[in-house]
């Protein structure tokens, strides 16, 4: 039985997303939780204005209609480009499959498996080890 482990998929574009990612490498959204977009408009408010509170939110409701009504024919620009980027990361994906060379282990036996090598060395070591103890002792 084989497990087959799959990666996440980006929820704006699509394409497989690498794991421990926080952003799609094909679109740049972020992976985990909602698209965060910038702010468009000026977020600090004027220090002292002239109009009542009544009117400043009349006027802060209609700039809030017209802004979604600017968003939804953007959106609906926007699905053609979105089809467009998640083609563009298939493409991408299935040139990178096709790039991949499989790999392949083979274990082989060593040339010299018996350990005579070793052996010989191991000798030649302790009789020079041998030779200046030998050698140290007799010239103290």
């Amino acid at each position: 039985m084989e497990a087959v482990v799959e990666n996440p998929i980006c929820a704006a574009c699509g394409a497989d997303v690498r794991e421990g990612t926080s952003f799609c490498y094909a679109c740049g959204k972020p992976v985990n939780g909602p698209a965060i977009e910038p702010p468009t408009e000026d977020v600090a408010a004027p220090a002292a204005t002239a109009e009542p509170p009544e009117v400043r939110a009349k006027a802060d409701l209609e700039a809030a209609f017209a802004k979604a009504e600017k968003e939804s024919a953007a959106d609906a620009a926007s699905e053609e480009a979105n089809a467009n980027r998640v083609r563009a990361a298939r493409e991408r994906q299935a040139a990178r499959l096709a790039k991949r060379k499989p790999g392949r282990t083979e274990w082989a036996e060593p040339a010299d498996a018996s350990g005579i090598g070793i052996m010989i060395m191991a000798a030649a070591i302790f009789v020079i080890t041998a030779i200046i103890v030998v050698y140290l002792e007799v010239f103290k």
